[in-house]
């Protein structure tokens, strides 16, 4: 379709067009996300969950002091790098606090906010109780005092709002999540301690990059100076920053199919954490490990989340060497056996169903064998599900009728379908988000991840904006369809290493305290 004609299907004005320009996107981009959310949530065709030594590895003690000492003596020379999405604000973790101060509810009886109460009856365990009573004696205030008078709101303010710490509006990266003996720190500086436990090189240098929006710069910058000092006497710290691109935003549709304006303005909303890989794609390291903000473990609970983490680079490590080893011998041209041989690897190694087509060449079996294997891989983690919502690991039937290993998260699937919701209730595990990955061929060239992407897997969801119903598109999920196309290992690690905070009573639970 060309440009005018997108102008006026659209019915864009030009000051449509001017912010459109200015966040740098492609007006058939546009229509494209329009011809998406008028279609719906593109679902995925589930042929069965993965389940151990079927999609999923268990590693064997045997395995694993050798898969250590890959990581180990790899991370010693080479750049490694921790990615953590940490842009997502704090409201979430707040969000039943955020309700009672803004209820006309003064009670905190029993049988009544059960969830409030539990918060203010343990208030003084948590990391950031010396912080929220600092701010409220400077005030003027008795934190006691107020509690003893069930004067539950006003500390609650100076909790949440501009009036105290402001932890509302603050990125869970930078919540006080673990208080030890003489200090207190964030879900940001659990990172950096974790890191450098597992990727410190030779040298004692430990590479971080934190996704985070723009309006939290100066508080990440604050934070990394301080954590720099901290930890310089035994390494040096490599902490960048980068922002979720603008041109990686959608649009919305309004409940009629016109696209969403708020106050006569374009609507565009962050497409997702889907949109970070093009954060990934710009980093310039192999290996790659990616953990979310929010899951982490106190210091002296990390000796099997380290051990692990050892053990899913150890094993992207070594495939990623048998890989590379491969697709330099078949660029040498190689007989019929040895490809054999490299098919068996798929099979066995990889756990994919991948066979030899009677019907093509040699040379056409080749390049079947040679485009499967010239990919971005990952290694993930999943954990025995106990309950836990998320996605689960499952084999997926592609477009082309072949089948692949991914991550597929509740909303990609068809519970309209009865045998698609009955094989996903059969998975045995869920993503926990960690992941080890390498981004370079076997030349040492950088794979153009974009390149990878499923872009039909979006999702459709309902929203509101200013009181207003509107259909919302999201990209497609960053270990979900993003990585679509990607060589995919799942092992199974210990539930222990899965420790998430995802609202604020959640530190009240023990590995936490």
């Amino acid at each position: 379709m060309e440009r005018n004609e997108i102008i006026d299907l659209l019915k864009l004005s030009k000051k449509d067009l001017a912010l459109i320009e200015k966040n740098e996107i492609d007006l058939k981009l546009i229509k494209q996300q329009y011809d998406q959310i008028m279609k719906g949530t593109n679902f995925v065709k589930l042929r069965k969950a993965c389940v151990l030594n079927d999609g999923i590895i268990k590693i064997e003690k045997s395995r694993k002091e050798e898969l250590i000492k890959t990581q180990e003596e790899y991370c010693k020379s080479n750049d490694v790098i921790k990615f953590v999405p940490a842009s997502g604000a704090a409201s979430r973790m707040f969000k039943e606090l955020e309700s009672y101060l803004n209820s006309d509810s003064e009670s905190l009886q029993l049988g009544e906010n059960k969830y409030v109460k539990n918060f203010f009856e343990q208030l003084e365990k948590f990391p950031f109780y010396d912080d929220l009573n600092s701010v409220i004696k400077n005030n003027g205030l008795d934190i006691i005092t107020l509690k003893n008078e069930e004067n539950y709101k006003t500390i609650l303010e100076f909790l949440l709002t501009e009036k105290g710490l402001n932890y509302s509006n603050l990125p869970k990266a930078l919540i006080k999540f673990h208080a030890y003996k003489n200090e207190k720190r964030t879900s940001f500086e659990e990172h950096v301690v974790e890191a450098i436990k597992y990727i410190s090189n030779s040298d004692g240098e430990v590479n971080l990059h934190y996704t985070i929006s723009p309006e939290m710069k100066k508080n990440f910058e604050d934070e990394n100076k301080y954590l720099i000092k901290k930890y310089s006497g035994k390494n040096k710290l490599n902490i960048s920053f980068s922002y979720q691109k603008k041109s990686t935003d959608t649009i919305a549709l309004d409940m009629n199919g016109d696209l969403f304006r708020d106050d006569d303005t374009l609507l565009f909303r962050p497409g997702g954490h889907g949109a970070l890989i093009e954060n990934l794609n710009e980093l310039n390291h192999d290996l790659v490990y990616i953990k979310n903000i929010d899951n982490v473990q106190r210091e002296e609970n990390l000796l099997l989340t380290v051990e692990y983490k050892k053990l899913i680079g150890g094993l992207l490590i070594q495939i990623q060497k048998k890989t590379h080893e491969f697709l330099m011998k078949l660029e040498a041209r190689v007989n019929k056996k040895y490809l054999s041989e490299v098919i068996e690897f798929i099979n066995q190694e990889l756990g994919y169903e991948f066979t030899w087509d009677d019907n093509l060449s040699d040379e056409q079996n080749e390049n079947r064998v040679v485009t499967f294997l010239n990919r971005p891989i990952r290694v993930c983690g999943v954990v025995v599900n106990e309950g836990h919502p998320g996605g689960g690991p499952f084999w997926v039937e592609n477009v082309d009728g072949t089948y692949s290993k991914q991550i597929v998260e509740s909303g990609q699937v068809d519970k309209s379908n009865s045998e698609q919701e009955r094989i996903f209730k059969t998975s045995t595990h869920f993503n926990p988000v960690d992941l080890a990955c390498s981004l370079k061929d076997f030349k040492g060239n950088k794979f153009d991840l974009t390149k990878y992407v499923d872009n039909s897997l979006v999702f459709v969801a309902d929203k509101s904006q200013s009181g207003r119903e509107l259909k919302a598109l999201e990209l497609p999920g960053l270990w979900n369809g993003a990585m679509a196309d990607w060589i995919t290992i799942f092992i199974e690690v210990p539930k222990e290493t899965f420790t998430p905070v995802k609202e604020v009573n959640d530190l009240l639970l023990d590995y936490h305290l």
